[in-house]
């Protein structure tokens, strides 16, 4: 009988705590909490849409108007909402001063509406921009950053573009260049310098290019060459008719000198171009005219942009005034001689019997006038150029320009 009565209160006890953890585990459910969540949502914004007002205590009185208080309490609402997107989006939370001045993400839309200078950062966060603005464009003075926080360029700004006068740096903080712009392109005049402070170019640009009168620079920054440039190269054929005093003008780099017993060049060091020329027997003195520019390059500027087959050069000019083998001249063996010093070019050196008269210059007894050259000659603009191959191959090694009484026959 004991045993019964004790098996019959355990289970009245179990059933009343089952309950209990019934309706615990229903409490402490996801489901049941989102649902009892979005319930109240809804019934909040039901009875705050609910404009409608039941009795008189749902009106206000202004000025002898009755205003739904729902309504009143609606309109405040939407206010503060948008009040507080215009202070977050359009002011910018993330907008600061910072010494005066104000800073805007490069996104910000009320960078649109800025004008003075002001401080802009870029995606990452970083220090993009410091300067004038107006339009939501960089105008007017002002400096540019990377992300690392070196200055990548430093003057003025038109709608963001580099223009006027400016300055851009290298990522070590050497100056790169410093003078005129026109839509972030080198434009005018203006100084180039390599990475260690070294000057490079000194002259006119256009386009991003040197173009116009200018003067180049070694590598220690000693003026090398004075005169013209076109699409970011010297105007070799300028030398064409000078004399040698003349020359020596415009070029005051390294010289190597080889004469021969009629013929004589001069190897330009410093630009990559041999001069060849003659004794001019109307001249008292007897100056040596320069009538051929070896250019001991293996591409030609065609344009802004540079080839290095011929059959460019024949889609931009046309079929070759001349093309076949020919036989090497003075001038072309020593271009083809220094060529090889760092590498094969053509058919190797040409054999020559040489001997030295001081250490720049050298003095040729002879050459194998056999060795073998294969020539495509164009004229173009009252000149002549000629381009030297080892074989009709399309390549070239480097070039001649001559003055169009030098055809070919």
């Amino acid at each position: 009988m004991g045993g019964n009565l004790f098996t019959v209160l355990l289970a009245t006890i179990r059933s009343r705590f089952a309950a209990i953890t019934s309706r615990l585990r229903m409490w402490t459910s996801w489901s049941f909490i989102r649902s009892r969540v979005i319930t109240k949502i809804r019934s909040f914004f039901t009875r705050l849409f609910d404009i409608k007002p039941k009795n008189e205590r749902d009106y206000f009185s202004i000025f002898g108007w009755m205003v739904s208080k729902r309504l009143a309490y609606l309109v405040v609402i939407l206010i503060g909402v948008v009040s507080l997107w215009y202070i977050t989006i359009v002011r910018g939370v993330f907008n600061s001063v910072a010494n005066g001045t104000r800073t805007y993400k490069y996104s910000s839309v009320s960078l649109r509406f800025a004008k003075n200078t002001v401080r802009i950062t870029g995606k990452s966060g970083y220090l993009a921009y410091e300067g004038q603005v107006s339009g939501g464009y960089a105008n007017g003075d002002g400096t540019l950053y990377n992300p690392q926080g070196a200055v990548v360029y430093r003057g003025h700004f038109e709608k963001s573009n580099y223009e006027q006068t400016g300055t851009t740096y290298y990522p070590n903080g050497g100056m790169w260049y410093a003078g005129t712009f026109h839509e972030n392109l080198y434009d005018g005049t203006g100084k180039l310098y390599r990475e260690d402070g070294s000057l490079i170019y000194d002259g006119e640009f256009s386009r991003g290019l040197k173009n116009g009168q200018g003067r180049l620079c070694d590598a220690a920054g000693n003026e090398v060459y004075t005169g013209q440039f076109a699409a970011d190269e010297i105007v070799f054929a300028a030398f064409l008719g000078k004399t040698t005093q003349e020359a020596g003008q415009a070029y005051s780099g390294r010289r190597e000198v080889w004469q021969g017993l009629d013929d004589f060049c001069v190897r330009m060091t410093d630009i990559g171009a041999i001069y060849a020329g003659r004794r001019d027997p109307d001249t008292l003195d007897e100056s040596i005219v320069i009538e051929d520019v070896y250019v001991l390059s293996d591409t030609f500027p065609l344009g802004e942009k540079r080839v290095d087959k011929l059959s460019d050069i024949q889609a931009a000019w046309g079929d070759p005034l001349y093309e076949g083998n020919s036989a090497v001249e003075l001038p072309e063996a020593v271009s083809i001689n220094i060529l090889n010093q760092t590498g094969q070019a053509l058919s190797g050196k040409v054999d020559m019997d040489t001997e030295s008269l001081f250490s720049d210059v050298t003095q040729i007894n002879g050459f194998d006038k056999t060795y073998p050259v294969y020539l495509t000659t164009w004229e173009n603009g009252g000149l002549l150029y000629s381009f030297i191959s080892g074989s009709r191959n399309g390549q070239f090694s480097f070039y001649r320009i001559t003055q169009t009484e030098g055809a070919p026959s």
